[in-house]
C-alpha cells in the first residue's frame, strides 16, 4: 500500500512539471536553467522546493510570479536581463532561504522587496545596474546572514540602507563606487565576520565607521583610495584576530604612515595581511617601491630635520649666554665714565 501511495506521489509530481522543465521526482527541484524562456512557465508544482530559473531571458517579474510556491526554500535567477521587479513580485514566499538575483540589470529594488523574506539566509544581487538603496527595500531581511551586493553602482548608502540586517555575517560591497562609508551604515551589524569594500574609490575612514563591529574577522580595503591610514578608524575595530586587506591603495609614504603602522604593528588584535604587498605612490622618489622595504627610513628625513633645528637653537641659546656672561664681567666701570668718554 505504502508503495503504492509513493508512487502515486512521484507521478503527481512528475506530471505536474511544466514543459520544458525537468523535476527529478524525488527531490522537489524543478529545474528550468538554460532554456531561453521569455516568462515564467506556468503552473509550477506546488510542492517544489528549489526552483531554478538561471540562464533564461526573463525582463520582468510581474506581482504574483512566485504566488502558491509555499514550500519554496531556493530560488535561483541570476544570469537573465531582469530589469524590473514589480511591487509583490516575490509575495508568497514566506519560507524563502536563498535567492539568487545576481547577473542581472536591475537598477532598482522595489519598497516591498523584503516584505515576505523574514526567513531569507543569502541573498546575491552582484553583477547589476543598483546606484541607490530605498532604505526600505532590505528592512525585512532580520534573518539574512549572507548579503552579496558586489560589481554594482552605488555610490553611497543612504542612512538606513541596511538597517534591520541584525544577523548579518558576510557583506561584500566590492566594486562599487563609493567614496566613503559611514558608521551608521553598520552600526546594527555587530555580529558581522566578514566585509568587503574592495575596488571603491573610498579615500577616507570615519574614526568610528567599524567601532559597531564586534565579530570582523576580515575586513578588505583593497583597491581604493586610501594614502594615509586613518589609525583611529582600525583601532576601534575590537574583535581578536582581525585581519585587515590594505594592498592596491595609493599609499603616500611619510613619516605619518610609518608612524601609523608602527602602532598597529603594536596591536595583537590587528594584523595587516597583505603588507609585503603595500606599494608607494608618493613621493615621486618612492613611488613604486615597497612599503616594508622603506618604512624604517620615512622619518629618517624628519629626525634629521628636527635634530637639526634643535641643534641651530642649542648653539644659539649657549652663544646667548656666553654673550650674556661676557657682558657681567666687563661691569659699568669698564665702560669708562661720561667725561673720559
Amino acid at each position: 500500500m505504502a508503495t503504492v501511495v509513493a508512487s502515486a506521489f512521484l507521478g503527481n509530481l512528475v506530471a505536474a512539471c511544466p514543459a520544458p522543465c525537468t523535476c527529478p521526482a524525488a527531490g522537489g527541484v524543478v529545474d528550468c536553467g538554460g532554456l531561453r524562456l521569455l516568462s515564467l512557465p506556468p503552473r509550477l508544482p506546488d510542492r517544489a522546493w528549489l526552483l531554478e530559473l538561471s540562464h533564461n531571458n526573463l525582463s520582468s517579474l510581474p506581482v504574483g510570479s512566485f504566488q502558491g510556491l509555499w514550500g519554496l526554500r531556493v530560488l535561483l535567477l541570476s544570469h537573465n536581463i531582469l530589469q524590473d521587479l514589480a511591487d509583490g513580485a516575490l509575495g508568497g514566499l514566506r519560507f524563502l532561504e536563498q535567492l539568487d538575483l545576481s547577473h542581472n540589470q536591475l537598477a532598482y529594488l522595489p519598497p516591498d522587496f523584503s516584505a515576505t523574506l523574514g526567513t531569507l539566509l543569502r541573498l546575491d544581487l552582484s553583477h547589476n545596474l543598483l546606484a541607490t538603496l530605498d532604505p526600505s527595500s532590505l528592512c525585512g531581511l532580520g534573518s539574512l546572514e549572507q548579503l552579496d551586493l558586489s560589481h554594482n553602482q552605488l555610490t553611497e548608502l543612504a542612512a538606513g540602507g541596511l538597517g534591520g540586517l541584525f544577523h548579518l555575517r558576510w557583506l561584500s560591497l566590492a566594486r562599487n563606487q563609493l567614496q566613503q562609508v559611514k558608521s551608521a551604515t553598520l552600526a546594527t551589524m555587530q555580529g558581522l565576520e566578514v566585509l568587503s569594500l574592495a575596488e571603491n574609490h573610498i579615500n577616507e575612514l570615519e574614526a568610528e565607521v567599524f567601532a559597531a563591529l564586534r565579530a570582523l574577522g576580515l575586513l578588505s580595503l583593497v583597491g581604493n583610495q586610501l594614502q594615509h591610514l586613518e589609525f583611529k578608524a582600525v583601532v576601534n575595530i575590537r574583535t581578536a584576530g582581525t585581519r585587515l586587506l590594505l594592498a592596491n591603495n595609493p599609499w603616500i609614504c611619510d613619516c605619518d604612515l610609518q608612524r601609523a603602522f608602527g602602532k598597529l604593528g603594536h596591536l595583537r588584535h590587528l594584523h595587516v595581511a597583505d603588507l609585503d604587498n603595500l606599494t608607494c605612490a608618493g613621493p615621486e622618489r618612492l613611488a613604486g617601491a615597497r612599503l616594508s622595504s622603506v618604512e624604517a627610513r620615512l622619518c629618517l628625513a624628519e629626525t634629521a630635520t628636527v635634530l637639526g633645528i634643535t641643534g641651530t637653537m642649542l648653539i644659539a641659546v649657549a652663544m646667548a649666554v656666553v654673550m650674556a656672561e661676557h657682558k657681567r664681567r666687563q661691569g659699568p666701570g669698564e665702560l669708562g665714565s661720561p667725561l673720559e668718554r
